[in-house]
């Protein structure tokens, strides 16, 4: 996977588990974290199990994905840690190239919900590629399936690091350590 999207990517047990970490890892505890309201109610849960407290932001008419005007309007609105930038559908969100720019200047996370966009790419970059984190799923009725799992991409060293750590509860690669 990693050979694929040139990103360190670290197998999880499920969306879920990489979406935890990620959100672990940026400190979202008692913050707020915007979420499209087109979306599973993973993503909301993931939010709340990492201690954040969800926004909802609505979603483009054209392609049922977060808005680059939901997530202004929010962070006018609301103190945001981060933004979860779900993909519907099989492509990345129309709108992804544009809040990427914004949450960068503005200090805020973008972590890409990637469960529906396997092998999808936008403007050169593939899914997954432009957030500080993505999130893919390979659940039995995902795009690319392995009966279960997921898969945390990122750029991060610290956070492919500390992915690696959580999942082994705490151990280094190859088990020693703790």
């Amino acid at each position: 996977w990693g050979a694929w999207n040139g990103l360190h990517s670290v197998a999880t047990s499920s969306w879920a588990g990489g979406a935890v970490i990620a959100l672990e890892y940026f400190k979202v505890k008692g913050r707020k974290v915007l979420v499209p309201t087109n979306t599973f109610m993973a993503t909301p849960l993931a939010v709340k199990k990492a201690g954040g407290e969800v926004v909802f932001g609505d979603c483009n008419r054209a392609d049922l994905c977060l808005s680059f005007e939901a997530v202004e309007k929010a962070a006018q609105e609301h103190d945001l840690a981060a933004v979860f930038l779900v993909h519907i559908g099989g492509h990345i969100a129309f709108d992804t190239p544009k809040i990427a720019e914004f949450c960068k200047k503005k200090g805020i996370v973008l972590i890409e919900d990637c469960a529906h966009a396997h092998g999808a790419a936008f403007a050169g970059k593939k899914a997954g590629a432009r957030g500080l984190a993505g999130c893919f799923s390979f659940y039995p009725t995902k795009i690319m399936t392995t009966g279960s799992g997921g898969m945390l991409t990122t750029d991060d060293d610290a956070l492919a690091e500390y992915a690696r750590s959580l999942r082994l509860h705490g151990r280094g690669e190859g088990g020693r350590g703790g």
